[in-house]
């Protein structure tokens, strides 16, 4: 799954679920009124298919996500199924509200504090999710469509603390385009621009899904690999390897692109901050020795 995808499932999503909210309030004011101004139910069955788990919008809707492309964001994968068992238990409160009141011209007590306080509960989430959903796009570079720096420490330090923690090992590499002024120099910022573009889904199609990547800042990659000094090596190697054989095309131009890469350790005693220093100090030795070339420390 590429970074576009992602930002595309985030906005899709949230504009289901706040057009979703919109819809359940307009339900559950008709609920309300239906039971407060005492107005009869003729068909208690067409009233309970109308309020029904199964003829919700908010059911279709999260079918369709669990069923294809959120499903590999495994953070709100894990959310949306928190929040489908709240809204089933609510559904089951609505029938028994509506049962109750078809039989006994008023609702228990008991019933309907149960009712208020899941209704309470699933409006707090699905309001917690449209807004989630909207900021996703925040922690995204501009250009490229990769995780930007801010959210790139955010995302890392639970990675980091977690494999820490598991004695898994990790490595932070720091990549920077070989002269990349020149690339804008000779044809220009939007060819320097889509450059940037180009790279970056080398990038992450080359790594794995798990790993992370992300625009450091001007023409640095700041990642955090899953995996040991060799293995990165070996990924690394491969991005290189390719980047020789073949020319970038953008714009109708054919450019000769190519990288240096520094990769960091983990070192029980040092930060995620520190590491990433570390692998920046690589990465200048890397340019130092005549770039186009892999240093690890």
């Amino acid at each position: 799954m590429t970074s576009d995808d992602r930002i595309d499932i985030h906005k899709d999503l949230s504009g289901s679920l706040r057009s979703n909210l919109d819809v359940h309030l307009k339900k559950i004011i008709a609920l309300f009124k239906l039971i407060v101004c005492k107005h009869k139910i003729d068909d208690l069955e067409k009233m309970l298919y109308l309020h029904s788990y199964e003829n919700c919008e908010i059911t279709h809707m999260l079918n369709a996500i669990l069923d294809s492309r959120v499903k590999n964001i495994d953070d709100k994968k894990e959310k949306i199924l928190e929040f489908e068992e709240l809204h089933k238990h609510l559904h089951k409160l609505q029938e028994r509200v509506l049962v109750e009141y078809k039989n006994n011209d008023i609702v228990d007590d008991n019933t309907y504090e149960d009712f208020a306080v899941i209704e309470f509960q699933f409006i707090q989430k699905l309001t917690g999710l449209v807004i989630e959903s909207e900021n996703y796009e925040k922690n995204f570079d501009g250009l490229t469509n990769i995780f930007n720096r801010k959210y790139f420490f955010e995302k890392v330090e639970y990675d980091f603390s977690k494999s820490r923690r598991t004695r898994t090992d990790f490595t932070i590499v720091m990549a920077d385009i070989d002269y990349f002024k020149q690339i804008n120099d000779q044809y220009g910022h939007q060819v320097g621009d889509e450059v940037l573009v180009e790279i970056s889904k080398i990038f992450v199609e080359h790594i794995r899904a798990y790993d992370i990547v992300a625009r450091y800042g001007g023409e640095e990659f700041v990642f955090f690999m899953y995996s040991d000094a060799r293995e990165t090596i070996t990924i690394f190697k491969r991005i290189e390897k390719l980047l020789q054989e073949e020319l970038i095309e953008v714009n109708h131009h054919k450019i000769d692109l190519k990288c240096s890469f520094g990769i960091a350790q983990d070192r029980d005693n040092m930060s995620i901050y520190e590491l990433v220093s570390l692998a920046d100090k690589a990465l200048y030795d890397a340019k130092k020795k005549g770039r186009n070339q892999i240093v690890v420390v």
